[in-house]
């Protein structure tokens, strides 16, 4: 179960493994195919990074499968919104 930013980040670097794994490619085999380096994706896949949206679109692309089956469920949304602390609009300053 995902219960907060660090859990995404590991459960979204196993599917990321677990495709490229039933894909028969290695790390170096995948990176190359994204044309990034193998400790970046390494780092991707062992979720100590929150990659950019571009750099998960171009994994999908390079395991031939939609941005969506490698995005892990979140079965409760407030706990990613109440892990941040209460939402406070930002106040813009009068300019007169």
């Amino acid at each position: 179960m995902v219960e907060n930013d660090r859990d995404y980040l590991e459960s979204l670097g196993r599917a990321i493994v677990a495709k490229r794994k039933a894909l028969g490619l290695s790390q170096a085999d995948l990176a190359y195919r994204v044309g990034m380096e193998v400790s970046n994706l390494s780092v991707i896949e062992n979720g100590k990074s929150n990659p950019q949206m571009l750099t998960l679109v171009s994994i999908s692309s390079a395991l031939d499968c939609d941005l969506s089956a490698l995005l892990p469920a979140i079965d409760d949304r407030r706990a990613f919104l109440e892990q941040r602390g209460k939402y406070r609009p930002l106040r813009r300053k009068d300019k007169r």
